[in-house]
């Protein structure tokens, strides 16, 4: 098996079905309403929603850099700022990412992990074993969020 089918294996056991530590981030997420995910557990924390949306522009911006295009930088102020997409049109938007990304990897060759990832100083093997690492991080934020969030009522829309 080669290397690029090993990462996009990983990726897909993170995002879909089949991680070792627990639920898929997929998993996850079909147990998600769009009141929980756009509810806050502590003011200034972020949302499941959120967090969601920054992945989903993570997935876009490394499967264009994986087409050649420079990775843009990352900017907390203009990231984190994005208008919030509505939670079922974001699931999906994420799943198609997801699907076309995973393809990417899958599909790119594995000579091309080697080389510089425009704009960085490391490579395509290192950008995308970090997006596995990075959905997981962020998996294990929103699977902690929907904990709380459980363990309390929601506040009443007035």
């Amino acid at each position: 098996m080669h290397q690029t089918q090993r990462i996009a294996d990983a990726y897909r056991a993170a995002t879909v079905k089949g991680a070792w530590y627990g639920p898929s981030l997929a998993e996850l997420l079909a147990q998600i309403s769009p009141e929980l995910a756009t509810t806050t557990p502590v003011p200034g924390s972020h949302s499941i929603s959120e967090l969601l949306q920054h992945l989903l522009l993570w997935n876009e911006r490394i499967r264009k850099t994986c087409d050649g295009n420079s990775l843009p930088r990352w900017q907390p102020e203009k990231d984190w700022a994005e208008a919030p997409i509505p939670w079922n049109e974001l699931v999906s938007r994420w799943s198609q990412s997801r699907e076309l990304l995973e393809e990417k990897i899958r599909n790119l060759p594995s000579a091309e992990l080697a080389k510089q990832v425009p704009g960085r100083d490391y490579p395509y093997e290192t950008l995308l074993h970090g997006i596995v690492e990075h959905t997981i991080y962020h998996s294990g934020q929103i699977a902690m969020l929907l904990s709380m969030l459980r363990s309390r009522p929601l506040p009443k829309n007035p």
